[in-house]
């Protein structure tokens, strides 16, 4: 058994792809196996892919149809002979002591979960980098602070057999599809594990799916929120993190969900998604005590006023900002 398997989606990233797999390749963990999986990517994707694993025994390489981020993902976990488990997007770049680091962080307190902090990084040379905090100091409880913290799959390591024993996989065919797993894994994990350094780095480029234009697939968000509740909910653990779900709702769907929602031209039917849906599991989540806590000024502006009769406001403001 390795210490560390790390899974590598990859579609459509050409471009960023040896970036991504030589910040994998020269890892300090040397125990550590290098999972892709080549999510039916038409580009040149794969004759990159195929010299690592000349080059590299540690790299395997596994080809399937085009599926998704999250059916790469669970797709990777069938051939992942590692401890713990660490997922890693292909147009990112991790440091090279990440897995050492947060290995030993698990080891030495026992941890199913550990995770980091992550740096912003820019296509656009003209932005500065931005890092991210990967936990939360509001809340002392590494349960709660870990819900009011970076949910994305990248920045952690999950012990392998959590994941197994709860039958834990990725939302396939949807985007948001690491929300519904990373959030239950804080909760069911006995120990979690912190590593305050920026070790991920999270690219910010034109064209990804976090900065793309309208997609159908924008309506994604919904159906993930509804299986984190029904996740917290079945197990009985809603009415113990009802603080830290009703946040979740809020981060999600009327903050940074919303300031995309009104980058489109379907903002006004997604906002009434968003609202219909926050006001039937939350209908006091204006006044949740992480929004005040948490948000600036601008955000806290932003959620007390949101409403049917601000949209076309709201929508003014955001796209004379971005045009400055």
């Amino acid at each position: 058994m390795k210490k560390v398997s790390v899974i590598v989606p990859v579609y459509k990233v050409e471009k960023y792809l040896t970036k991504c797999l030589d910040s994998l390749v020269n890892q300090t963990l040397k125990d550590i196996e290098i999972i892709i999986i080549n999510d039916g990517s038409p580009d040149n994707c794969q004759k990159i892919i195929d010299e690592y694993v000349l080059k590299y025994p540690n790299v395997k390489s596994y080809i399937k149809e085009n599926g998704g981020l999250g059916s790469a993902r669970n797709y990777g976990l069938q051939y992942a002979d590692g401890e713990y488990i660490g997922f890693v997007d292909s147009d990112d770049y991790v440091e090279e002591n990440m897995y050492e680091l947060l290995y030993n962080k698990a080891k030495q307190e026992n941890a199913d979960y550990v995770t980091c902090d992550l740096t912003f990084k820019y296509e656009d040379y003209s932005k500065k980098d931005h890092i991210s905090y990967g936990m939360n100091n509001i809340v002392s409880d590494y349960h709660k602070a870990g819900l009011l913290s970076p949910l994305y799959a990248w920045n952690k390591l999950y012990k392998k057999e959590i994941l197994i024993n709860n039958n834990l996989k990725f939302s396939e065919g949807l985007w948001y599809e690491d929300l519904p797993v990373t959030t239950i894994l804080f909760v069911l994990s006995n120990n979690i594990g912190y590593v305050n350094m920026p070790l991920y780095n999270y690219l910010q480029r034109n064209g990804s799916i976090m900065n793309s234009s309208y997609n159908e697939k924008m309506n994604d968000i919904f159906i993930s929120m509804n299986k984190v509740y029904d996740a917290f909910n079945s197990r009985n653990l809603l009415n113990e993190y009802y603080d830290e779900i009703e946040y979740l709702f809020a981060e999600h769907l009327m903050i940074y969900g919303a300031y995309r929602f009104l980058r489109t031209d379907h903002y006004q039917e997604l906002l009434d998604k968003s609202l219909k849906l926050i006001n039937e599991k939350f209908p006091n989540w204006r006044k949740n005590k992480y929004l005040k806590q948490i948000f600036n000024l601008k955000n806290k502006l932003f959620y007390k006023t949101i409403n049917r009769f601000t949209y076309d406001l709201w929508k003014m403001i955001i796209t004379r900002r971005d045009k400055n």
